[in-house]
């Protein structure tokens, strides 16, 4: 059995995974889920805080999932903790975006100091708004990810309906961690949503994950 660390994305909270929680628990799986830095309280609590604290939050664990901003999170920890972690699942994780930079930077060069959320899933717990800040901290920090680094297995998941996430952005990510040693498999959830571990496909994705847990 595995210990297995689950990141939630970016204006979310451990309870965001609590449905893949309970599936591993239920598979006899030791789960550490964290709510990270900024988060869990007001979207205020985000400013000041970023992608080093976000990073330095990921538990010490031999597997990472991760959700949206959380699934880079994953990668990000891979690519420094080496042979470590020997399997990441990210979940609609946002690809490195130079462009989506240029564009933050620029609304705020603009006075912008605030940035409209996505809806939230239901049941979700979240923020409805980020500080500007925030995101560019997120984007940066997967920007920074040395996907080359990494050497564990990694499985991208997308969600086909994901409106918050292109899903071309794990063919991204699968582009990148070919450079190094890492095995990669790309697995398409129908019908997940932006927050597919909430959504109405979260049951395939907990078997997904329990599939790659069980994998040699």
């Amino acid at each position: 059995m595995a210990r297995v660390g689950l990141i939630h994305g970016l204006g979310g909270t451990a309870a965001t995974m609590a449905p893949l929680a309970a599936a591993l628990r239920d598979a006899g799986h030791e789960c550490v889920a964290v709510t990270l830095p900024g988060h869990g309280t007001s979207a205020e609590a985000l400013e000041g805080v970023g992608w080093a604290d976000w990073l330095a939050a990921v538990p010490e664990v031999e597997a990472v999932v991760g959700q949206s901003m959380g699934g880079a999170l994953a990668l990000a920890a891979a690519a420094v903790r080496g042979s470590a972690v020997r399997l990441v699942v990210a979940v609609n994780a946002p690809a490195p975006d130079p462009d989506a930079l240029d564009g933050l930077e620029w609304r705020q060069s603009r006075g912008h100091d605030w940035v409209d959320g996505p809806p939230l899933a239901d049941g979700e717990e979240g923020y409805a708004r980020f500080p500007i800040t925030a995101l560019i901290e997120m984007v940066q920090g997967g920007l920074a990810v040395d996907a080359a680094a990494v050497t564990a297995r990694v499985v991208l998941v997308n969600s086909d309906d994901d409106d918050v996430v292109d899903p071309a952005s794990a063919g991204v990510w699968a582009d990148a961690l070919a450079a190094g040693p890492a095995t990669v498999e790309q697995v398409v959830l129908t019908g997940g949503g932006h927050v597919a571990t909430m959504g109405p496909a979260a049951t395939r994705l907990a078997d997904i994950l329990l599939t790659a847990l069980a994998s040699p």
